[in-house]
């Protein structure tokens, strides 16, 4: 009853959550989009240990470890109308937690289309800035997350590009940028900005798609769903972007999970999950090798899921972990890493593709 208390007008009491993140492995922060709040449990207790109310339709969160925030992307109603972005502040003390908002920019705050905030990782820890997306705005906005002020914007008029999705490799220091279709529909190539200078160094070859980064900033990997393909880049020791290897799929990737090679150092296998088909994708990325695994149930259909591209995630379980975890519409499928085939299926869980995953496997 408190941690899906019946909306006004239901008959049936129904969980809804869209985005949820793992704090220090102390606390899972969870959206609740129809109830207008983040829900806070506690791992130890699994208990919920507190609510806080954020702007309408919370959709989307990211866990800034180097400053102990969580950011929350809410839509303001179910069309997108009114998005805002705020931040909890010391998200893993046992403080009572609310959220406060980002300084607006040009005093719009209900323009914000999406956020990326590079993800932490061994080699890097700390993580300065964030980028900021706007509605149909070929710009891009950086914000200090120290102080979660603007910084400047960077302009991509000239490639007329609306920024849809971003990646980043710490090795060279690049963000590629997946841009919206133009008007008439045509896709156009990433572009690569360089994140010391701002500035944007040119196209990424013929690429287009959603990029994806290897924790280690080696490989970017997007996926190009217009045209059935996966695209492969290496990036070297010296931040030199190499030229891709192309691997043909017709699965309509949904998700990608990078996982360590269990047999080679310092090398990244990839598992994708399929929003339309029961496969999954899995790629050793030094060979090419390929192969499927098969029969993972049909997956939750995208309209669905109101909350994101991604109607079938793919989660790993850290960067040491053996398994992957992925959804379909009435299940749980476990993938063994090592192994490369499915390990288990939880049944009866309804629509799980809310996944976070907590100590260290």
């Amino acid at each position: 009853e408190e941690v899906c208390p019946t909306s006004p007008g239901e008959v049936v009491q129904r969980c809804v959550w869209s985005s949820a993140v793992n704090v220090k492995d102390k606390f899972i922060y969870v959206t609740q989009p129809t109830l207008d709040r983040v829900l806070i449990v506690d791992i130890q207790t699994q208990k919920a240990v507190q609510t806080v109310s954020t702007d309408p339709y919370p959709v989307k969160l990211h866990y800034d470890k180097s400053h102990d925030q969580v950011w929350v992307l809410s839509w303001g109603d179910v069309e997108k109308n009114f998005p805002t972005l705020q931040v909890i502040n010391q998200a893993s003390g046992k403080v009572s937690h609310h959220a406060v908002h980002t300084q607006p920019i040009g005093r719009r705050f209900d323009r914000v289309e999406d956020f990326f905030i590079p993800a932490s990782s061994l080699i890097v820890n700390h993580i300065r800035f964030g980028l900021i997306f706007h509605r149909n705005e070929p710009v891009i906005y950086k914000i200090n997350l120290e102080t979660t002020s603007y910084v400047k914007n960077i302009s991509l008029w000239e490639f007329n590009c609306i920024p849809k999705s971003v990646a980043y490799t710490h090795v060279g220091g690049y963000y590629f940028i997946n841009c919206k279709p133009d008007s008439t529909g045509a896709t156009q190539p990433q572009l690569i900005l360089d994140s010391v200078t701002d500035s944007v160094i040119g196209q990424n070859r013929d690429i287009t798609g959603t990029p994806y980064m290897s924790p280690d900033g080696h490989y970017l990997v997007t996926v190009d769903d217009d045209n059935g393909l996966m695209r492969i880049q290496i990036i070297s020791e010296r931040g030199k972007i190499l030229d891709p290897f192309d691997i043909h799929t017709n699965l309509h990737l949904s998700d990608l999970a990078f996982q360590r090679s269990f047999t080679e150092i310092h090398q990244y296998n990839v598992f994708g999950s399929s929003g339309r088909q029961t496969d999954v994708l899995f790629v050793e990325l030094s060979t090419g090798k390929v192969k499927m695994i098969k029969s993972l149930k049909e997956a939750i259909k995208s309209f669905d899921w109101p909350w994101s591209s991604k109607n079938r995630v793919m989660v790993s379980s850290g960067l040491f972990g053996q398994y992957i975890m992925t959804p379909s519409r009435e299940s749980l499928f476990i993938l063994d890493g090592r192994l490369n085939k499915l390990n288990c299926e939880i049944t009866d869980v309804l629509k799980g593709n809310v996944v976070v995953w907590v100590g260290d496997s």
